[in-house]
């Protein structure tokens, strides 16, 4: 799609058309009518600002995280393994920006990654294929141990340690 928007809008048309050829007329101008003002509607929105910088905090320290090596502690650290990384990567791929706003990252010396709110005494470990997290209110401690990971399922942590 990409490249196509480099086109003159006749060539970006005619295309389109040509990948409908085998509906009916009266459906193509439909989806094409749809797709533009989908199009449209995408490229007025407004960007919250703060959590596009959010964002691209997080980004950049995870960036930053996926190039320590083993020992980057002084110690024996583990780097962040590169599922670790692939899973985050996906999360931050299509999670709301402004969930983003409060949280922070680290590395963890085992390889795995401490996503912890800033606002709150909250916060959650990814590892590989499960993650953890905690909340503290009080002198009340709960959470959970050992999730399976999914996007989803984080997200969802993600809200829950957000409120």
């Amino acid at each position: 799609m990409a490249v196509v928007n480099v086109y003159p809008e006749a060539v970006e048309t005619h295309l389109y058309w040509n990948l409908l050829k085998d509906l009916s007329e009266n459906v193509k101008i439909q989806l094409f009518v749809k797709l533009k003002d989908s199009l449209l509607a995408k490229s007025s929105e407004t960007v919250d600002t703060d959590a596009q910088a959010a964002y691209y905090a997080i980004l950049n320290k995870l960036k930053t995280y996926q190039r320590y090596a083993k020992g980057w502690d002084g110690e024996d650290a583990s780097p962040l393994t590169e599922r670790v990384i692939a899973n985050f990567s996906n999360v931050l791929e299509v999670i709301d920006k402004t969930l983003l706003q409060d949280l922070t990252i680290y590395p963890e010396t085992n390889g795995s990654l401490l996503i912890d709110s800033t606002k709150r005494e909250a916060g959650i470990s990814l590892g590989d294929e499960r993650f953890s997290y905690y909340e503290i209110d009080g002198d009340r401690v709960t959470g959970e141990n050992g999730i399976p990971f999914s996007v989803s399922a984080f997200t969802d942590t993600i809200r829950k340690i957000n409120r």
